[in-house]
């Protein structure tokens, strides 16, 4: 894989070229110092950090001499969200921001950032530690659209939550209970829409706090869409009722 680079120094080199990391992967038994140290780079970046057993670590480096570290490179810039709807305020541009919570499957999260490309987000925010990596295929099924579109990261989605809000951002969740339909939510003030992983959605922490949730109703039995299908049919409700406005 040409996106892997290994090695302690390589790992500390990265870091001080503030290269986009989209993982790094270090040896489940490694302490002291070094370990502290890309342990304490990750969390003040918002780099998803795996503690793996070396077997894992031999895989990706394909049994190379990695030293007990290996890292991904992120074929994507990542941006600070703060600085990016700081701009768009002052802009006087209304913000619509997509948010995914733990999505792994990297052709929904590319699917998705097409969506949000087309139909006019000014961002998608990634959360989680256990969301899928960012990678070719990704930018392959966003059409490329990712790569054009901003795109940041951040490890707590309760604080980034409690943060929008602070901004006078509305946040709308999507919800299979107690929810109402997008047409009835008011998207044409600054909107940040949260989407969950595959198979859990969103915990019921993140529910409680969100301004509104959402539900996408249907006419058959079936109770679930897909979630690069649900972002889909939200985006263009949010856009479309900006344009009618």
């Amino acid at each position: 894989m040409s996106d892997i680079i290994y090695g302690r120094n390589t790992i500390i080199e990265a870091f001080e070229a503030s290269l986009d990391i989209e993982k790094v992967y270090l040896l489940s038994s490694l302490r002291g110092e070094y370990e502290i140290e890309v342990r304490n780079y990750c969390k003040e970046n918002d780099i998803p950090l795996a503690k793996v057993p070396e077997i894992k670590l031999n895989e990706l480096t394909r049994f190379k001499t990695h030293q007990g570290v290996a890292a991904i490179i992120s074929p994507i810039k990542y941006v600070d969200y703060r600085e990016v709807i700081a701009e768009l305020l002052t802009s006087g541009i209304i913000p619509m921001i997509i948010v995914l919570d733990g999505v792994t499957d990297v052709r929904n999260i590319g699917a998705i950032a097409r969506s949000a490309y087309y139909f006019g987000a000014d961002l998608m925010i990634v959360t989680g530690s256990f969301s899928g990596r960012i990678n070719e295929d990704t930018v392959k099924a966003s059409a490329g659209a990712i790569l054009n579109l901003p795109v940041s990261r951040t490890s707590s989605l309760l604080t980034l939550i409690s943060e929008l809000q602070s901004l006078g951002i509305m946040v709308v969740a999507t919800s299979l209970k107690d929810a109402v339909t997008p047409d009835e939510i008011d998207m044409t003030i600054p909107t940040a829409i949260v989407l969950g992983s595959e198979d859990k959605g969103l915990h019921y922490k993140t529910l409680e706090i969100v301004d509104a949730t959402v539900k996408i109703i249907s006419v058959s039995e079936f109770d679930s869409l897909n979630v690069s299908v649900a972002a889909g049919i939200l985006l263009y409700e949010c856009s479309n009722q900006r344009k009618a406005k």
